[in-house]
């Protein structure tokens, strides 16, 4: 007897999956992977992560920068546009031979037509600026008008110092010592915040309590004195009525 089989024969494919198929191919190999757009202003570390010493690469950086733009400028004697321009000179060439170097290893250099400032970066940009400069007025007329005794006398003796140390210092020399508070300063204030916090709070009851005592002894001379020349017009006024009578 004759046995058939009963294997189905393979299922070719229909035109319809080939040609999806070797569209699919033909698009992954001919269209090439482009490198996502990079906005220069978010991708750069921000000015807190800078101070904070978040990533220490660029505050060293940083630091490094500041320190050796002030020995130029006030040991070494040179002018900002000269010192300006040396830098300049020196990122024009290194780009050159960092873009020649990697032509001849073979390698592709960096598109920088993807690299952008967009404009969110950009508006964000500015209302930082005007909300400093916002902060800065309100804080000016809050201490001249709003604040307590101690804030404007705090303020006015900062001024007052800083006027006397600029007196002694140049420029450079006060610009690299601002650098300098600004990358260790609020960093010494985040790890000993309650500390300082608490000396703060110390400060100003104290503060508040020689306050009151000269307050309250001024009030008192006040009120004597006043009340010495309250007596002393009424004798006047006495003595003037017996002469007219």
């Amino acid at each position: 007897m004759q046995t058939t089989s009963t294997e189905s024969p393979p299922i070719s494919p229909t035109p319809e999956l080939v040609n999806n198929s070797e569209s699919n191919q033909q698009t992954s190999t001919d269209s090439p992977i482009t490198a996502p757009a990079r906005d220069v202003v978010n991708n750069t570390g921000t000015l807190g992560d800078l101070i904070l010493w978040k990533r220490k690469s660029n505050s060293v950086v940083a630091l490094l920068a500041a320190t050796t733009i002030w020995l130029s400028l006030d040991i070494y004697g040179l002018t900002f546009i000269t010192l300006a321009s040396w830098i300049a000179m020196f990122a024009i060439a290194s780009i050159f031979l960092w873009g020649n170097i990697y032509m001849l290893l073979g390698k592709e250099p960096l598109d920088m037509s993807m690299m952008y400032i967009s404009d969110e970066s950009v508006v964000e940009a500015g209302t930082k600026v005007r909300e400093s400069v916002e902060k800065s007025l309100r804080f000016l007329f809050s201490v001249s008008t709003e604040r307590e005794w101690f804030v404007f006398v705090g303020t006015v003796a900062s001024l007052g110092l800083l006027s006397v140390v600029a007196s002694h210092l140049d420029l450079p020399t006060l610009l690299f010592l601002g650098v300098m508070m600004g990358l260790t300063a609020p960093v010494v204030y985040v790890k000993y915040e309650d500390r300082i916090k608490d000396l703060g709070q110390r400060v100003r009851v104290r503060s508040h309590t020689y306050y009151s005592a000269v307050a309250e002894k001024c009030h008192t001379y006040y009120s004597a004195i006043a009340e010495r020349v309250k007596n002393m017009k009424t004798k006047l006024q006495n003595k003037k009525r017996k002469k007219t009578e």
